[in-house]
């Protein structure tokens, strides 16, 4: 379930919102820890400010004092397939370190996109 966390919300940015909501009736949206976003409305919104962002941020949803940061990967005809993640222990990736490391998770997520056709 981790993967809905971060992988799937930086996946879910990338679909239509009528399928992401189609996917979190059928996944359910349980909470893993107290930090879990379990209310669907909320996290509807979520894959918009993941695209507007380009990056996803797990903020502990899934495993406590382990904050996340993940990127869509695509491939041939810009279809959504998978995603590449960092995480660090909470006091490492603070504001400042997610503005370094972001980029980093972009781009790696953008070369592996390319070397599957993605254009």
């Amino acid at each position: 379930m981790e993967q809905v966390w971060v992988f799937g919300r930086a996946l879910l940015a990338a679909l239509p919102e009528d399928e992401v909501r189609g996917i979190l009736r059928r996944a359910g949206t349980p909470a893993v820890t107290s930090r879990t976003i379990d209310d669907p409305e909320e996290l509807v919104r979520h894959p918009r400010e993941t695209a507007r962002r380009g990056y996803a941020i797990g903020n502990e949803e899934n495993e406590l004092a382990t904050p996340r940061i993940g990127a869509t990967v695509y491939a041939y005809r810009n279809t959504p397939i998978g995603g590449i993640s960092i995480s660090s222990m909470a006091f490492e990736l603070d504001g400042q370190r997610v503005c370094v490391l972001a980029p980093l998770v972009v781009g790696a997520a953008r070369e592996i996109s390319q070397a599957l056709g993605h254009r």
